[in-house]
């Protein structure tokens, strides 16, 4: 229904209004403390005789309901907009009121409540705002304490407009700073959602195919599986110890298309289990498909300890790297890899060192464009790193290292 509002979305709208509420209330603070400096110096430099009472009763006011919203919003409650913004004007009508009305010089602060309604982009709120600024300004005009009659008062005036415009323009840079730094979040945010989208859609489209193509790979592979135990039988020891090696290779393929249906399924949650077991399990699955390459396994004491629960992911996750490794080993003209996992606070680290030249760059899709290879391992692995509240890495100088981490799950 075009009248839904999606989670995300609401989700969106809720963190950008406790944003908004959290910049009002470390604007207001300023508001106050420069207030009190004003006051401050023109009882002690100007020896005007104001109303003082009245005027600290506005700044009271307005630092007790600043506190009050501050409090709340660290529960998790965040003030509307428009009627803090109604106080604002509200406590600067009640000060404007005891000193001068239209005639004080502060009297265009009026338009910094508009100014931060427009910041975030709210037409209900600006209007609103907009309505009671020109109404408690319009009031002034029919009631208000004259300011107090000073030798050169004209002057005294002028450097009141200096310092106004002073606060006012320290005000409106700062919510146009807010305005361009949020816009370049926005715009940041949405290069990389279309990118993720891009790359998802590539994955979906795979994923389709790799339906169809995993029943349709399960009758040859069987095939093979007889075919080769057929030929075992007349074979020489040489010519065994290769079809053994094909063999295995086999089950490792008819167990990945086994494992691909049976991932698709619903099931219940992974089981826990110790983080060395889960290791040692993908690297032996590993070392069948690419028994060539030496791969060296440090996983540190307050790792190994944990049992946390790892779906399947984590072992597709360890095999696309290690494949991704392998082959860059082997472009390099090198056999060894070294994979290293270390238990930071809130997440896995998972390190792969090659010792191949990598790539000049990082790509940002995490297509390495290998020339016997399909390009998705290292997409793949940033799904699942960001699946799993992580992040996949390149090391930029020279690529040598992939570095992916993985939030520790609920045990």
């Amino acid at each position: 229904m075009s009248g839904t509002v999606s989670p995300l979305a609401r989700a969106a709208d809720a963190r950008d209004a406790a944003t908004q509420a959290a910049a009002l209330v470390r604007l207001r603070w300023v508001a106050v403390c420069a207030q009190l400096l004003v006051f401050a110096g023109v009882d002690r430099w100007l020896h005007l005789v104001l109303p003082w009472r009245p005027l600290l009763a506005g700044v009271a006011v307005l630092a007790l309901v600043n506190g009050g919203i501050q409090i709340a919003a660290r529960r998790g409650r965040v003030a509307p907009l428009t009627p803090t913004l109604a106080l604002d004007i509200g406590v600067l009508s009640w000060q404007l009121y005891w000193a001068g009305g239209p005639a004080n010089p502060f009297v265009s602060l009026y338009l910094v409540p508009i100014a931060l309604a427009a910041a975030w982009r709210s037409a209900r709120a600006v209007v609103a705002t907009a309505v009671l600024a020109v109404v408690a300004y319009s009031a002034l005009w029919f009631g208000h304490a004259p300011l107090p009659h000073v030798h050169g008062e004209f002057d005294l005036h002028l450097f009141g407009m200096w310092v106004n415009f002073l606060i006012s323009a320290g005000a409106v840079g700062w919510v146009g700073v807010r305005v361009a730094t949020t816009m370049a979040a926005q715009r940041a945010e949405l290069a990389a959602a279309r990118e993720r989208s891009l790359r998802d859609e590539g994955v979906l489209a795979v994923a389709t195919l790799g339906a169809g193509a995993a029943h349709a790979l399960n009758t040859p592979l069987a095939t093979m599986a007889v075919l080769v135990a057929d030929l075992r039988e007349g074979a020489t020891a040489e010519a065994r110890a290769d079809l053994d090696l094909i063999a295995r290779q086999l089950d490792a393929c008819r167990d990945a298309v086994r494992q691909l249906v049976a991932e698709a399924q619903p099931q219940a949650d992974a089981a826990a289990a110790a983080l060395a077991q889960r290791v040692q399990t993908a690297i032996g699955r590993w070392r069948l498909l690419r028994p060539a390459f030496e791969v060296d396994v440090a996983v540190d004491a307050a790792a190994a300890a944990r049992t946390p629960r790892l779906d399947r992911a984590f072992e597709l996750l360890l095999l696309n790297l290690l494949n991704n490794a392998a082959d860059a080993a082997q472009a390099n003209a090198r056999r060894d890899i070294r994979l290293v996992l270390r238990a930071e606070p809130a997440h896995l680290c998972i390190e792969v060192e090659d010792g191949g030249s990598g790539f000049a760059s990082a790509p940002r899709a995490f297509v390495s464009g290998k020339r016997d290879g399909l390009g998705l391992g290292l997409t793949l692995s940033a799904l699942i790193c960001e699946r799993h509240g992580g992040a996949l890495e390149i090391d930029e100088r020279g690529g040598s290292r992939v570095r992916a981490t993985l939030a520790w799950p609920q045990a």
